[in-house]
């Protein structure tokens, strides 16, 4: 196909942490990605120049020149107003009201769709992952925070105002759980999250516990992500391993309530957490779940790895990028 048609789309998942870029052809088959961290802090403007800069990035290593791209689609961890193309609020990003659909797409020359990050990633997970064959399941994507998307009969649920599936902020630790980053205490996202699972792991390390993530971070701690804490788990590390096997507690609590409200076919898994240890911690997940589900059962109680790891936020991207483009049929 001649690479003058606007014959690709570019997906990017905008994360609290980093920004992940892909270049799909009109079947979704990646040609080129890149990453870059967030650096949230200077500002949106800010990180929407980091955003263009990965795009420009990635397009460039797929050798696809900007006019043959029909549209960039940004999965966004926050309340977006996806037919505006505002973030409305992304409380890792330290935004409020932002148009970023606008401000990118001048900047790119190209559409921009701006979604949310886990209805993206749900989409993916729907379309190509663990959830193709299923008409009623729940995601949950572990990242710096913990995003969930709801699909029911079929069809991505949101609720009456749009903000259903915010799985990340029921309440599992009462009264003086730790703060979350919504104002509540106690939120899963708040004990469960790969953010919180890295805070209490620096935390201890801060007053006196031993771990080798300070060697594989080479002692800055601002570098630990899932694969260090991956490492570490591997190796044994007493600390990282009783963290993280306390937010796989929560984690299974967080799924039971799920399972008991709605009794969805599978809870299913994903983020980078996820890809790295999901192995070792998909089934105390699921052991976790079991002891809180009513009427436990192996066909009640599923607990499933997205299939698509670290990918699902970008698919589900360059989905919403493509059915923007009225091609969603491309990639059936």
């Amino acid at each position: 196909m001649h690479r003058k048609t606007k014959s690709f789309v570019v997906g990017v998942d905008l994360g609290g942490t980093k920004i992940l870029a892909a270049v799909f052809d009109h079947k979704l088959r990646i040609l080129a990605r890149e990453k870059k961290s967030t650096r949230p802090e200077p500002g949106a403007r800010a990180v929407i120049d980091r955003v263009r800069e990965c795009v420009n990035e990635t397009l460039a290593a797929a050798a696809v020149p900007h006019p043959a791209v029909a549209a960039v689609g940004v999965g966004v961890p926050g309340m977006v107003d996806t037919e505006r193309g505002i973030v409305r609020i992304a409380p890792n990003l330290f935004w409020k009201e932002v148009p970023c659909a606008k401000l990118l797409g001048r900047s790119l020359h190209i559409p921009v769709v701006v979604v949310n990050d886990v209805q993206a990633g749900t989409l993916a997970v729907q379309r190509l992952g663990a959830g193709r064959k299923l008409r009623d399941f729940v995601c949950m994507f572990i990242g710096t925070g913990i995003g969930g998307g709801l699909v029911l009969r079929g069809e991505s649920y949101r609720g009456a105002g749009g903000m259903g599936g915010e799985v990340g902020h029921m309440v599992v630790v009462a009264r003086d759980g730790p703060r979350c980053g919504c104002g509540n205490r106690g939120c899963l996202e708040a004990v469960a999250s790969r953010g919180a699972i890295v805070r209490r792991v620096i935390s201890a390390m801060e007053k006196g516990r031993k771990s080798v993530v300070h060697d594989l971070c080479d002692g800055d701690t601002s570098r630990v992500r899932s694969r260090i804490l991956a490492e570490a788990y591997r190796e044994g590390d007493k600390l990282v391993r009783e963290v993280i096997h306390d937010a796989c507690e929560y984690l299974g609590i967080g799924a039971a309530n799920l399972i008991n409200v709605l009794n969805p076919q599978a809870v299913i898994l994903g983020g980078g957490l996820i890809e790295a240890l999901g192995g070792t911690m998909l089934p105390r997940i699921a052991k976790a779940a079991r002891a809180h589900v009513i009427g436990a059962s192996a066909d009640r109680v599923r607990i499933l790895d997205s299939g698509l790891g670290d990918d699902a936020g970008i698919l589900g991207s360059g989905l919403a990028a493509l059915e923007a483009r009225g091609d969603a049929r491309l990639a059936a």
